[in-house]
């Protein structure tokens, strides 16, 4: 969903969507009654009268929180892009600011934000809390001193004690009577996170009549709670309320709105999600369309005939392979549902969702679908295959696989809601999947089964669908031919007979009757596991992070010397040199759509400098401004769009082979393996990424220096874990990004808000750690958003850039950041800093779109004509040409290490995630045990005793299980983990750590010693329990086939998983493989029955080879004598080579093929991973903007100045200004103007920015107001 969308539901479900009723409640709150009505709620009122079809309260959130330039741009994903990091940090505020709570609790909120957005955002908060008498907790990282103002209370927490609570005034004073004093350039809030860590404590201490000891935390919480200070928050506590005085505000009610507009809202959003994943559903529907050609063909009419029951045999194998088709066509519901899990438990939490109105909105909204696709399965097939040539059996048929596709819809949701994960509900679903083939009566007949099994079969959706379809075929008067068997009269009586189904047709209603109440208790079930659940992914801290906290709280960090002697690796000082860079993507389809004429889209415009060796860089502007952008330019890591310009390194291009072997790239997003240790993950960054010269002791010494730089000592063998969910915390895993590039010894190091997410004291640390890297002479460039005063002025020179992707300063900050300060103050009419103001924030403040705006000027112009850009073009000029004496850089081809040593590594580090990952292989085990147990206990010692026909269909049954059901399990299981995994390769790629071949070959080669304990575990439960003849040779081949039948399976989830962009998609291609595999296994139909043009698929088929060698090793030599319902008795040998097409010349064939599609699958895999990469780090957000004039204003009218407004409304807004300036003197009413014919400036607010028209904005305290509306001045403007 878009973040206009994304609000915009939350803002529906909390109950703010209805102005009319709080314009209603305003009046009353204001006057007492509804008939007076003023200025101010005369314009709420025209503004909510002129919002049709679009929400007032969201329209005004997304103003201020500055979303407004992604506002129509989808949230996206860690492979989608979408909206940046702090841009979803502001759509999530934006969710909880749009509903009717009293009571905020916001964590963490400045996190990736600018401190000019920050302050502005908090800006707004503090407005609605005074006005509204709300009450709001926040924490924050970092934050500015003018943020900090805006609060009223502190709460200082350390230890999990309180160590002040109070007035944000009285802070200072508190400490200051313990003798601590915040020095005159500190930020206040980096005082106080400091004063209380024995690490920083001492510099503080000013109190010169008695020495410094430390203060450890209790004797602050003691000194707290002796102060008055608690009497305070005690008075408070203990104050009388009035609430027996208003009665009318007192509910029970857990929602702020009805049933039936909670379902409003989520039905409509379902209609929205169905129309964003439509190639998903297109893509089943197209795998319908092509399972329907298949089947149809292989059994197609002509070669169908109705003569005996081997004839009848052929059409119940069509409709089996119908069941399971439109069944598991609904497992696509698992990754869907689980993919929408988080999502749900957070809006579940904040009581904005019930879990009832997701369900039956998911419900609904499938039905049309269900009917496409069961229409299209039924239409293509029914006559072409040649089933009984009625209408009404047609429709009957097609009511019968839509039941039966609702039911497994549900089915699959279900097991997805309990699963939570995507490991545990695929273990679930082909758990369940095995469950209902066996029990479904097709694959062993319910008669064949044991008297004490087989209620089991009335457990089994797949037996009801069976019957009841198998009802509305053999019971037409075609197959009313003479048979005498069993008891039976027809044909069409003794195929149902002899597979133990019922053969009388009330039961086709009754068995569509329990299929639709299967359906709806699944989904009852479902509702019931949402709403009761609890979420998998709730943070847990690692016991070993925990264990080490003591250890690791009076840790120093070494300084002086130490931050250059203890780096002993050797490396080369190089400068970056870039001139006149550009980059472009192309134009996106919704700009196109909204006019916009050119074909590219300008993101970088003519960017310059250097960065050298030596120097801290700090990279900053505001949101939007390109930072990110430049570094992936610079660094080489943009996978689409244009370049343009010039990149060198000391003088010589840049070559991008070349570049990854001595640069470091510490991306924003955190990415990592979950399953390895922090030292495991340093390990395995240094082995591949330094040279192959770097002895093991070296390298080991080098990685705990690194650990002890950044503080990650004490987390040594602490798990990673998946990021907001379980193992370090977000400040742990930054550290542990930097420590993964520090390990490389890298001369240019890029690092993507490295600060970002930590608090003050966690930053200083990385920020020592940063400068230390600097002194040894490395090039360290740093994108940031907020810097504190401190963090800020331990830069050496700063590159400011505003949106748009210009660069309006590029220079040394110099002393107190006064060189900078200097170059702006110079320029008229910008505002001057303030006293004790944090310059980042300063600057950020007046390179606003706002204030450039409203100053009249253009930085970039300014910048250009500035001494700082001659200075900085003549040091391009000098450090673009070779020194004397130089060489350009050169190292061997390829990479640091060679094959063998990358595959070991790559293997290394498999075997230790694999090692670690519980729950993958605790769950694939666990299946096989189950899986195992219910095969034998089912099949039990039927391969001892052939003396029917429907014996070897039994053996065939549980063959076709044993070789298609845990294969297809560790295909789909495995599927997440490499999706997993998949996100960090290409991080690691492009570090150009190891060669794909290397990784390809270690991820097949980790499963398998898992998969041969695999097949042991299965084979020592199932073959004896079966019956099977105890030898050698026949044992040997039974674990040989089943040992390649889960290789390849294994190596094709691998290889759909690279072959398609997400877990959906490679789900889906799985499937439809597995229909293929399913169909010409040789257990639907045999060899010989399947028509001519179709029998190549049979021998392309791998699983019909273990099919193959599975029958043919265990009953190839078996003479007993099997009685054929209408034929003469024959050996099992004749019946397999005749009916199955099992012939012993072939059985070697089909040994050499195994292996040749193994090798196949392996290769496939390499080359899908090398070749396609869906990560997108094209940095396009959809521009929602774009320029009006406001030739309205007196100050501008002799210069064109212009503003970035809605790309939506640009048409809207044009015809706006046309009426206005046609009709400017027609007073009040739609657009109307003020007196005098002058129009009626429109109100604008871009992100990040103040709103700056010349108008008063009035917000009530009852309501807020929508910003894309024109209003009329006359009233309240």
């Amino acid at each position: 969903m878009t973040v206009r969308e994304t609000i915009d539901f939350s803002s529906k479900m909390l109950g703010t969507n209805n102005e009319f009723g709080m314009l209603g409640e305003g009046l009353i709150k204001k006057h007492g009654h509804i008939n007076k009505v003023d200025q101010d709620l005369d314009l709420f009122m025209k503004t909510i009268t002129f919002g049709e079809g679009s929400n007032l309260i969201t329209n005004y959130i997304i103003k201020i929180l500055g979303l407004s330039d992604c506002a129509d741009t989808l949230v996206g994903d860690e492979l989608i892009r979408g909206i940046s990091g702090g841009q979803k940090k502001r759509a999530t505020i934006g969710e909880m600011l749009v509903g009717l709570a009293r009571c905020f609790f916001m964590d963490d909120i400045s996190t990736g934000l600018d401190s000019s957005t920050t302050y502005e955002i908090l800006k707004f908060v503090q407005q609605m809390t005074h006005m509204m008498d709300l009450t709001v907790v926040i924490s924050l990282l970092q934050p500015p001193p003018e943020t900090l103002e805006l609060f009223d209370d502190i709460i200082l927490l350390c230890e999990g004690q309180i160590v002040y609570h109070g007035p944000r005034e009285n802070a200072i004073n508190f400490f200051g009577t313990m003798g601590f004093k915040c020095p005159d350039r500190k930020n206040v809030a980096d005082f106080l996170q400091e004063v209380t860590s024995k690490m920083d404590q001492k510099q503080y201490w000013t109190d010169e009549e008695n020495k410094y000891q430390y203060w450890p935390i209790e004797k602050f919480a003691d000194s707290f709670h002796s102060s008055y200070l608690p009497r305070l928050v005690e008075d408070n506590l203990y104050m009388p309320n009035n609430m027996g005085k208003h009665n009318e505000i007192k509910t029970n009610a857990t929602r702020s709105i009805s049933r039936w507009n909670i379902f409003k809202a989520c039905f409509s959003r379902e209609v929205l999600l169905l129309k964003r994943n439509s190639p998903l559903h297109i893509f089943k529907s197209v795998q319908i369309v092509i399972l329907a050609f298949v089947i149809s063909t292989v059994f197609l009419r002509t070669n169908m005939n109705h003569k005996n029951v081997l004839d009848a045999n052929k059409y119940m194998g069509s409709l089996f392979i119908a069941i399971v088709i439109v069944n598991i066509n609904g497992m696509t519901e698992i990754a869907m549902t689980i993919k929408r899990l988080p999502t749900f438990y957070k809006q579940r939490e904040f009581l904005a969702l019930p879990g009832w109105a997701l369900v039956c909105s998911i419900f609904l909204i499938n039905i049309p679908m269900s009917l496409v696709e069961t229409c299209l399965w039924t239409s293509l097939t029914y006559y072409v295959i040649g089933y009984a040539p009625s209408f009404v059996r047609f429709i009957q048929q097609f009511l019968v696989l839509f039941v039966t596709h609702q039911m497994s819809m549900g089915l699959y949701r279900f097991l997805a809601a309990i699963g939570r994960t995507q490991v545990m509900a695929n273990m679930l679903s082909t758990t369940a999947l095995i469950a209902m083939y066996i029990f479904g009566g097709f694959v062993i007949s319910k008669d064949n089964l044991q008297p004490w099994l087989q209620w089991g079969c009335w457990t089994s959706p797949f037996t009801y669908a069976q019957n009841a379809i198998a009802l509305n075929e053999f019971l037409d008067e075609r197959w009313d031919t003479e048979f005498y068997y069993a008891n039976a009269n027809t044909i069409g009586e003794a195929i149902l007979k002899i597979r133990g189904l019922l053969t009388n047709w009330h039961w086709y209603w009754i068995c569509v009757i329990i299929l639709f109440g299967f359906s709806m208790v699944f989904n009852i079930l479902t509702i019931f596991a949402l709403e009761f659940m609890q979420s998998p992914h709730k943070h847990q801290v690692n016991a070993s992070a925990m264990k080490s906290k003591k250890d690791c709280k009076n840790h120093r960090i070494g300084t002086g010397n130490a931050s250059t002697s203890q780096v002993v690796l050797p490396f080369q000082p190089l400068s970056i040199i870039f001139d006149h860079v550009n980059y472009f993507v192309d134009m996106p389809k919704e700009m196109i759509k909204y006019g916009v004429p050119e074909e590219k889209l300008q993101l970088l415009q003519d960017v310059s400098g250097v960065f050298r060796p030596g120097v801290l860089t700090a990279l900053m502007g505001i949101t939007g401004a390109g930072k990110t952008t430049l570094l992936d330019v610079l660094a080489g890591r943009k996978t689409g769009g244009y370049i343009e310009g010039t990149i060198m390194i000391e003088g010589y291009p840049k070559k991008q082979e070349t570049f990854s072997r001595i640069s470091g790239y510490c991306e924003q997003n955190d990415i990592h393996s979950p399953n390895l240790t922090v030292h495991e993950s340093l390990q395995f960054s240094a082995w591949l990424r330094l040279p192959s010269n770097v002895k093991s002791r070296e390298r080991d010494i080098f990685i705990d220096e690194v650990m002890d730089l950044v503080e990650l000592t004490g987390l040594k063998n602490a798990m990673v874990g998946m990021a907001g969910a379980t193992g370090l915390s977000a400040e742990q895993r930054k550290r542990l990004t930097i420590a993964v590039e520090l390990v490389a010894s890298p001369s240019i190091i890029f690092m993507d808000e490295p600060t970002t997410g930590l608090d003050a004291r966690a930053a200083a640390i990385v920020m020592r750690t940063i400068r230390k890297t600097v002194d040894t002479g490395r090039t360290v460039v740093c994108t940031i958003h907020q810097p504190s005063i401190g963090i800020f002025e331990s830069f050496d020179e700063l590159l400011l850039m505003k949106r748009g992707g210009q660069i309006i300063y590029s220079g040394s900050l110099g002393p107190l950041s006064s060189n900078m300060i200097k170059y702006f103050e110079a320029i008229p009419s910008v505002p001057r800093i303030k006293e004790g103001q944090n310059p980042a924030s300063w600057v950020l403040d007046i390179s606003s779109h706002t204030t450039e705006y409203e100053i009249g000027v253009d930085y970039a112009e300014i910048y250009r004509s500035s001494y700082l850009y001659r200075d900085n073009m003549l040091l391009i000029a000098e450090l673009g040409h070779p020194a004397p004496n130089t060489e350009d850089l050169y190292f061997p081809p390829g990479y640091w290490h060679n094959f063998t040593a990358q595959y070991m590594a790559c293997l290394w580090k498999q075997r230790c995630a694999y090692w670690k990952n519980i729950e993958h292989n605790g769950v694939r085990f666990l299946n096989t045990f189950i899986v195992s147990i219910l095969l034998g206990v089912v099949f039990w010692k039927i391969g001892s005793t052939i003396t029917q026909q429907q014996d070897v269909f039994n053996i065939l049954g549980v063959v076709f299980g044993s070789a298609l059901f845990l294969g297809f399990n560790n295909c789909i299981s495995l599927q997440p983990i490499v999706i997993m995994e998949r996100v960090v390769l290409y991080r690691e790629k492009a570090a150009g750590m190891y060669s794909t071949l290397a990784y390809a070959i270690a991820q097949m080669a980790i499963e398998l010693p898992y998969i041969i304990v695999q097949v042991l575990v299965f084979a020592m439960i199932v073959y004896p329990m079966i019956g099977f003849q105890m030898t050698t040779v026949k044992l040997f081949w039974f674990l040989l086939y089943m040992m390649l039948s889960f290789m390849y399976y294994t190596l094709y989830g691998m290889m759909t998983v690279a072959l398609t962009p997400n877990l959906e998609m490679a789900s889906g291609l799985s499937f439809l493989i597995y229909v293929f595999w399913n169909v010409f296994s040789g257990f639907i139909i045999g060899r010989e029955l399947i028509t001519i043009w179709w029998r190549w698929v049979y021998w392309a088929n791998p699983a019909a080879w273990t099919v193959y060698g599975l029958m043919f090793s265990q009953l190839g030599d078996r003479t007993e004598l099997i009685h054929v319902p209408g034929q003469p008795d024959q050996t099992v040998q004749e019946f397999l080579e005749g009916y199955l097409g099992l012939e012993g010349r072939y059985f070697n064939l089909v040994t050499y093929l195994h292996l040749v599609v193994i090798a196949l699958f392996a290769l496939l895999f390499f080359i899908f991973v090398k070749h396609l990469k869906f990560e997108r780090r094209r940095s396009y957000r959809r521009r929602s903007w774009w320029r009006i004039q406001r030739s309205h204003s007196p100050r501008r009218s002799t210069r064109k100045h212009s503003k970035i407004v809605a790309l939506k409304q640009r048409a809207a807004n044009a015809a706006l200004l046309k009426k206005q300036k046609a009709g400017g003197d027609e007073g009040g009413g739609r657009g109307g103007g003020r007196a005098g014919g002058q129009p009626c400036p429109v109100l604008e607010v871009s992100a990040g920015d103040a709103l700056t028209s010349r108008t008063l904005l009035v917000v009530p305290p009852w309501g807020r107001m929508d910003m894309n509306k024109s209003l009329p001045c006359g009233s309240a403007a």
